[in-house]
């Protein structure tokens, strides 16, 4: 009998898939699910083990299908190693991850949370999940496919190349990426890497991206991969440009109190008069808050840059256009 008490994250993941498998009445065998989880036959054996021993699942080896198979209905229980805060926990994060619920990674993170919670859940449990709610937002189906093969090219350090279409429907250029994240931002999935066409560092919404090839081509990750770095203080999602900027915006009315609600970013300085207040930062994040400033409509003023500056000042002219349209 196996002695393992402790139970890893990544083991949770192979539980998860087996059950699932065997579930199924597909008869899986070893080899099998050692390539569908990229792991040794060694570590599935053990696995299997550890779900006949500790957690009692009727598993037998059927020699006519070659395969495991379930000789009664069952479900894993993890009530020895769940509290009753990892419970709620748990459930919460379901919830909150429903912003990706049209992604592969909903269904991926989702079987390990069920596997986790569904069958310890007691009726207090289960009335706190209908507690917690997201609001509805727009949302974003991912191709299955694409998914899949960012994620073989993101493991094997291959290039990626792919046709990509503007985000004004305009145009249509090949791309060659070298790709490091996969970045999640309100629901919209990106790929984040060294685009080879422009010699620079850019990020794809993956909805806009189509016959993605994994090529022969590796590259070597670079140590300072991540996308983070390039937001360089704005905390306005998965955007960015190579040049940071000063802003400086001027809030009026009801919006006041509300820009003060959040920190938009960590080098924002805040100041108060009479009847306006004034935000200053810098940030290299220009689409999303030249976004976050025509939002506010009438109870937002750009300062600076001066880019921003004419842009809302063009904006403000077509409104006013259209407004005397209307009458």
């Amino acid at each position: 009998m196996s002695t393992q008490t402790k139970i890893t994250y990544r083991m949770l993941e192979r539980i998860s898939h087996i059950h699932r498998k065997i579930r199924s009445g597909c008869y899986p065998n070893t080899k099998q699910l050692a390539f569908e989880l990229e792991s040794g036959i060694a570590t599935i054996s053990r696995d299997l083990d550890y779900m006949r021993d500790r957690m009692f699942a009727p598993i037998e080896y059927d020699f006519t299908h070659k395969g495991y198979y379930y000789t009664k209905a069952f479900e894993p229980s993890m009530q020895n190693y769940l509290s009753e805060k990892d419970l709620r926990v748990l459930l919460s994060a379901k919830v909150l991850l429903s912003h990706y619920k049209n992604t592969p990674i909903y269904d991926e993170a989702c079987s390990v949370l069920d596997l986790l919670s569904t069958s310890a859940m007691n009726g207090k449990n289960t009335a706190l999940l209908n507690r917690i709610a997201v609001a509805p937002t727009v949302e974003t189906a991912v191709n299955q496919e694409i998914w899949s093969t960012i994620q073989d090219a993101l493991n094997k350090s291959h290039i990626l190349q792919f046709d990509y279409t503007d985000r004004w429907g305009k145009q249509t250029e090949q791309r060659r990426l070298r790709p490091y994240q996969l970045v999640l931002d309100d629901g919209v999935c990106y790929l984040f890497g060294f685009d080879e066409l422009r010699n620079a560092e850019r990020i794809f919404s993956l909805v806009r991206m189509r016959n993605v090839i994994v090529t022969e081509n590796v590259f070597e990750l670079p140590e300072d991969y991540e996308f983070e770095r390039h937001c360089k203080d704005g905390n306005f999602g998965a955007v960015f440009h190579q040049k940071s900027e000063h802003y400086k915006i001027e809030f009026y009315r009801e919006t006041r109190h509300l820009v003060k609600e959040k920190v938009w970013a960590n080098s924002q300085v805040i100041t108060e008069s009479k009847d306006k207040t004034i935000i200053e930062f810098d940030s290299t994040q220009f689409l999303k808050i030249k976004a976050w400033v025509l939002s506010n409509g009438c109870n937002a003023k750009p300062i600076a840059p001066a880019w921003l500056v004419k842009e809302w000042k063009r904006h403000a002219v077509e409104m006013a256009k259209m407004a005397e349209e209307t009458k």
